[in-house]
């Protein structure tokens, strides 16, 4: 009877041989899995190109604008800072002491929005600049420290800090001004706030109307900035697109316009 004899050199080359293939095997589906989803974002950001897509609200709009505070000023405060001698403004990574701890309900990894309160914009409230957001890092019974995660502009100490909602931006179009040169049906108000208390303001500025979710008015929305000359006519002079809404006021962006826009220039919902 023939006896077979077993060669450990052979089956280690066979087995690494085995281990090789299937090496490359899992490489090649890796590698098609990785270029069709390539492909299938190159296809999706064709198709916004075509369509003239782009990102109408931005993570810049949703968190580093402003809105009007038309509730109660938020009870959470910045109390200073581990480096308060060395800095006054505060930046990414640097870590601030708040005057609320585990007794008030905080939580480890719980996100805020940085806010700093200004002055009353008529009688809708507190203007509120969006400085950034920070992340509770320690907890003591009536103490935290957080980290800010991302600033926007100048973060002090003083500043406020209100629960963090995550938002999602936007992509779309600017509907333009381009419509007729009158008055339709639907909610209207007026500018009464421009970016940094600007004079006036242009394409990709903020500002703040005095209409908001009680008018209808909702984040999105495109609405017509015009003005009424002296004769009574209406011109026509920009587009906006709402990035926060509140109950009585909304904040806007301009997409487009042929002229400045100032406070007292009306709004209202575009002409069906």
């Amino acid at each position: 009877m023939r006896s077979f004899v077993h060669h450990p050199a052979s089956k280690f080359l066979f087995s690494f041989l085995i281990i090789f293939l299937l090496f490359f095997l899992g490489k090649g589906l890796q590698s098609s899995a990785l270029d069709y989803q390539e492909a299938q974002e190159q296809e999706i950001e064709k198709v916004r190109l075509d369509r003239g897509l782009y990102p109408v609200i931005s993570e810049s709009d949703l968190y580093c604008s402003f809105f009007i505070l038309e509730g109660e000023i938020p009870t959470i405060k910045i109390l200073g800072t581990d480096k308060e001698e060395e800095k006054i403004l505060l930046t990414d990574a640097d870590i601030v002491t708040i005057d609320r701890g585990r007794n008030d309900g905080l939580e480890i990894g719980q996100i805020f929005l940085i806010l700093e309160i200004g002055p009353k914009v008529r009688d809708f409230g507190h203007l509120a600049l969006k400085r950034g957001r920070a992340r509770i890092v320690y907890l003591e019974e009536r103490q935290a420290l957080a980290e800010i995660e991302k600033s926007c502009g100048q973060v002090m100490v003083g500043n406020y800090l209100t629960p963090f909602e995550e938002k999602e931006g936007l992509l779309g179009k600017d509907l333009g001004y381009d419509v007729p040169p009158e008055e339709g049906e639907g909610p209207k108000g007026e500018v009464i706030y421009l970016e940094r208390e600007f004079v006036q303001i242009g394409s990709n500025q903020w500002a703040i109307v005095d209409m908001g979710e009680g008018d209808g008015v909702y984040v999105g929305q495109q609405l017509i900035i015009y003005t009424k000359e002296k004769d009574g006519s209406i011109k026509i002079i920009g587009n906006c697109i709402t990035i926060d809404t509140k109950e009585k006021t909304s904040t806007v962006k301009v997409l487009s316009c042929n002229d400045p826009i100032r406070i007292g220039h009306q709004v209202q919902t575009r002409l069906q």
